[in-house]
């Protein structure tokens, strides 16, 4: 029976509560495939502290079926070939896309087995694939690091760590393109507020969306985010007021579990106060103190406690003020000296 059929408000409502519940309290969840809509089902990984569980999802439709975020090296790894026989398909001939929503590693890095492995084609958007060729550029180019934070990232253990190698693109998406498994119809909409390439993909007969790490960052509290050195704050919140007019019941994001129903315009309006939020505390901090470096700011916004951060990774929160800065001083509202310090106007 289709999600729509024969079911009012009230009757989705009480699904909804059950499956939040089951989805956060049972521990088969992190071990196997769930349908969340006829159709669609996620893989989730192990739990990884701050970032939650990292969630594939697969579309199956004839008897076709197409991964999305094939998530870290090893994270869920097997799980996906392991949930497309369950389902009984063959991953030799019946995987028709491995869909990246970005380029970061927790969302590439298992890309290049998983193609091994199917033979299926690798797409990304233009502006994250070389993140996909060439995946240490994360670390040199997208993350605010000096050489002793980039040293220590060969050692991270988070999912954000680079430990595979890289693999050629067999198609570039762009905003607009339509992805096609079976009868489904995927819409490609560039988002590029996560990182410039970011995409999410829209299945219009489902209502449901596929936001990667646009929408949530991190589970549990849509406020707390990060974007790289390409992302912008200004692309983010007007990618969120894009799709929050679309007809969305079910926000899959790439973790922890799915937003249903009414939770879906919540999570787009806490991420706007999130993005708003953060600006705002960088304007008012270097007001008040007349003016500030990233380190300062970085420090002065861990020990406020009043605007929720990032805390796996060292270099999360400095790159987000990074780019937060650069777009504020554009606006004429901060300027930097030839030191990087900054000043309010």
């Amino acid at each position: 029976m289709h999600w729509n059929s024969g079911l009012n408000s009230a009757d989705k409502a009480l699904v909804v509560d059950i499956i939040i519940r089951i989805g956060r309290g049972s521990s088969s969840w992190t071990m196997i495939a769930k349908e969340i809509v006829p159709g669609i089902h996620v893989v989730k990984g192990k739990f990884a502290d701050e970032f939650g569980f990292i969630a594939s999802y697969l579309v199956v439709d004839d008897d076709e079926v197409l991964i999305i975020d094939p998530g870290t090296a090893g994270d869920p790894g097997k799980a996906i070939l392991k949930a497309i026989k369950d389902l009984g398909l063959n991953h030799r001939k019946d995987v028709v896309g491995i869909l990246c929503t970005h380029g970061h590693p927790d969302h590439i890095g298992g890309a290049a087995r998983l193609h091994k492995a199917t033979g299926a084609p690798v797409m990304i958007h233009r502006n994250d694939a070389e993140l996909l060729t060439a995946p240490q550029l994360f670390i040199k180019e997208r993350l605010r690091m000096d050489f002793a934070g980039r040293v220590a990232m060969k050692f991270d253990k988070s999912p954000m760590r680079v430990n595979f190698r890289g693999i050629e693109p067999d198609r570039f998406i762009e905003d607009g393109d339509t992805i096609r498994v079976g009868g489904t119809a995927l819409t490609v909409i560039l988002t590029g507020g996560h990182c410039s390439g970011h995409c999410v993909f829209y299945d219009a007969t489902r209502k449901a969306l596929f936001s990667g790490d646009e929408v949530n960052n991190f589970p549990n509290d849509p406020r707390k985010f990060y974007v790289d050195l390409t992302g912008s704050l200004s692309a983010k919140l007007a990618a969120i007021e894009r799709l929050r007019i679309l007809d969305i019941e079910f926000l899959l994001p790439a973790h922890d579990v799915a937003h249903i129903l009414r939770d879906v315009s919540l999570q787009f309006e806490e991420v706007s106060n999130g993005v708003i939020q953060f600006q705002d505390f960088l304007l008012e901090h270097i007001s008040l103190r007349g003016d500030a470096d990233i380190n300062q700011l970085t420090y002065d916004m861990i020990r406020a406690r009043n605007v929720p951060v990032p805390q796996s990774n060292p270099a999360l929160l400095p790159t987000t003020i990074q780019v937060t800065l650069k777009a504020l001083g554009k606006a004429g509202l901060i300027r930097e000296d030839n030191h990087g310090v900054w000043h309010h106007v």
